[in-house]
């Protein structure tokens, strides 16, 4: 309220007491300056108490980030600590940053506490603060304990206690209280702006009087601290609705304007039908390898270019948000058919495809894209999300695809997560089998060695082969783990085929870039070796092109240097379906390469196949390497295979890969000096006729 809001009575009013004290000049003086103090003193009381209110304010919204950013850091340590990879020095600086964190939200605590005590606010320990100091506490003894034991107490639970304490009652409550101190700031405004008023109509004399030198200037200072929190409350708004890389919408803008469009469908005449809506998850397909190969600050270039082709593509009306990592999302409420629906996800997958420059490298990328559609698969916002996620899972698994969810997936991805539960049991109930595939020197009819081929024994559904269960196995512990039974496994038998006088070869271990990019690869083999009184020639691993795009390749191959020079023989899997260029082949030291069954497999089909294998044979040769087919399947496989000098061969042709006791059967004593089969020994040699192989099992 202001002077202009008076009447014309109220003025004449006015004036006649402003007459009034001209005629009792002294005493209203005097009394014109107690009440101007009074004012002074109690817009003074006011403005500090909404001062205090304001600072309540932003302590508890920087506690709110800084639990934020503890709940990151404990997870991420968490996941570090269970990754026998991950170097101490950072698990050690996770632990500092948590504790500083820690330190940060105890220290804002006790601001709080005596801001409150200075309002005569109840300061006693509220629930909220109760769970915040039981989380800290936990934190805390999370960063008191060492290493080793944090990996062995979390290795199996993960993230998940902090994650059901930071987002269930803890976030909820620093949200009711960030609200309910922006409202008592506001009642702080409201308070301040009533007595002024107050003031101003029972003294317009004296405002007329001391205006000037004291109620203007506060005045003004009440109006900056209003702006004041008004812009303070714009910055919290963007904070929390905004990605700070992207500029687009964040996680909870995304959730709140779907909460928004499902109960606005959900208000429409029950008469009427529902208006459909489409939900988009979009997951970039091998972001991490650009992290890896070109760094962060690329990877966040690449986001950033990639948040502004979906939102160039969305149509108005529609949002783009990006909700943590390489996944975004879109909301499309003005689509109102399936055909529509696949038609903008098509136009945002041609839009992610298009090559991208970030920092003088040209990328090339693709995303996964799985859609839910409202009503049709759920009728509430988690329905929705879940349902989406799920047709994003089956779009990842064939890359670069779109997918819309459908029932059939809710059954698969059911019966996957049975599949996941079990099998972190099956190391513990020994169900890990290891199977042999023979390797075998075509030229001479002779086996030359063993892959070792894990299988899962599942109690309900047999002999499970990898492709069932391996990308279920998505921690570095858990491969480990799996690799560690594989080599114990192939240990055991070979020191049973030594005893029997057998003659075995070397036997060939698929050994991950997890467990060559520290030394517990390396230790395994040798435990292994030293426990059976092994030879190291009796192991060959075979790795993949992959270990050339890891960040961590020195560290990988200088492993398998290590494993080299101790007589293991080295094979580069799956030749020609990676990245390995010219200049790797070169420098990088290996015995053996092996051409993929995909090529194979198109011998005597595909022209272009074939001459990609003669030139993989040439080029292997002159380097002064061994090769080897896999997937050999057919006699005229076998002999184009011979002519173009390829020696060793593998596949269904000479046997399934089966158990011990199976081919320890088939093996035969005195063939040829046990121990001396390494490929590396297979040279070129004159090519005789072919023999006549029969399959060694039926097919």
């Amino acid at each position: 309220m202001n002077l202009g809001d008076f009447s014309h009575t109220d003025r004449v009013s006015l004036d006649r007491q402003i007459r009034s004290v001209s005629r009792y000049y002294w005493g209203t003086l005097v009394a014109v300056m107690v009440i101007a103090l009074s004012i002074y003193a109690i817009m003074q009381v006011v403005l500090d108490r909404h001062s205090s209110q304001q600072s309540i304010s932003f302590l508890v919204s920087s506690q709110f980030i800084k639990f934020q950013q503890l709940t990151n850091t404990a997870r991420a340590l968490m996941r570090a600590s269970t990754d026998t990879a991950v170097p101490v020095n950072v698990l050690d600086r996770l632990t500092d940053e948590m504790n500083q964190k820690i330190a940060d939200i105890r220290e804002i605590g006790e601001q709080l506490h005596l801001l409150q005590q200075r309002l005569g606010q109840d300061a006693a320990s509220s629930e909220l603060n109760l769970r915040l100091q039981s989380f800290l506490d936990r934190a805390e003894m999370l960063g008191k304990i060492d290493n080793t034991s944090r990996r062995r107490r979390y290795a199996y639970w993960g993230p998940i206690d902090f994650a059901a304490a930071s987002d269930s009652f803890i976030m909820r409550g620093f949200q009711e209280e960030i609200q309910q101190s922006f409202a008592k700031s506001e009642a702080s405004i409201t308070t301040a702006k009533q007595i002024s008023a107050l003031l101003i109509l029972s003294l317009v004399i004296a405002l007329f009087v001391v205006g000037g030198l004291v109620l203007n200037p506060l005045l003004k200072k009440l109006r900056i601290e209003y702006e004041k929190k008004k812009v303070f409350e714009q910055q919290l708004s963007v904070l929390a609705h905004k990605d700070g890389l992207t500029d687009l919408p964040n996680r909870m803008s995304f959730i709140q304007m779907l909460d928004q469009l499902v109960a606005s469908r959900a208000t429409e005449d029950e008469n009427s039908k529902e208006s459909p809506f489409v939900l988009f998850l979009i997951d970039l397909d091998h972001f991490k390898a650009v992290n890896d190969t070109f760094g962060h600050p690329t990877g966040n270039g690449l986001l950033i270019e990639v948040a502004k082709r979906i939102a160039s593509v969305v149509e108005p009306g529609s949002m783009a948000a990006r909700l943590s990592g390489d996944e975004f999302a879109v909301l499309a409420p003005n689509l109102s058919s399936d055909a529509q629906a696949e038609e903008l996800a098509e136009r945002i997958r041609g839009s992610l495809f298009q090559p991208y420059l970030i920092d003088g490298h040209r990328l090339n990328i693709s995303g996964s894209i799985g859609g839910a559609i409202f009503p049709d698969h759920g009728t509430h916002a988690a329905d929705l999300i879940r349902c989406a996620d799920l047709a994003l899972y089956a779009a990842k698994t064939k890359r670069n695809n779109l997918t819309i969810f459908n029932e059939a997936m809710m059954a698969e991805r059911l019966a996957e997560s049975r599949l996941r539960a079990a099998l972190f049991n099956a190391r513990e109930n020994d169900e890990f089998l290891v199977y042999y595939q023979p390797k075998v020197d075509i030229q001479h009819g002779q086996h030359v060695g063993f892959e070792a081929l894990v299988r899962w024994h599942h109690p309900e559904l047999g002999i499970l082969a990898p492709g069932r269960f391996l990308h279920l196995l998505d921690t570095a512990s858990s491969i480990t783990a799996m690799t560690e039974v594989v080599i114990h496994q192939v240990a055991h038998d070979i020191r049973i085929w030594r005893d029997a006088g057998l003659c075995y070869g070397s036997v060939a271990i698929n050994m991950s870039e997890a467990v060559l990019i520290s030394e517990v690869g390396y230790d395994m083999l040798a435990n292994a070796v030293q426990r059976y009184s092994l030879d190291w020639s009796d192991f060959a691993i075979e790795i993949t092109e992959d270990v050339f795009m890891n960040k961590y390749r020195e560290q990988i191959l200088a492993t398998v240097v290590k494993l080299r020079d101790r007589g293991v023989s080295i094979a580069l899997d799956d030749f020609g379906t990676g990245f390995a260029s010219l200049t790797n082949l070169r420098n990088f030291e290996f015995d053996e390469v092996k051409i993929d069954r995909s090529f194979v497999s198109d011998i005597g089909i595909d022209p272009k196949s074939e001459q990609i294998i003669k030139a993989m044979i040439s080029l292997v040769g002159n380097l002064g390497k061994n090769c080897v087919a896999e997937g050999v399947e057919t006699q005229e496989q076998i002999l184009f295979l011979r002519q173009a000098g390829c020696a060793i061969l593998q596949g269904y042709f000479f046997a399934q890969p089966q158990p011990f006791e199976i081919v320890t059967r088939r093996l035969e004593p005195g063939r040829f000096p046990c121990g001396a089969s390494s490929p590396r020994d297979i040279g070129a040699r004159p090519l005789p006729a072919i023999p006549q192989f029969q399959p060694l099992i039926a097919t």
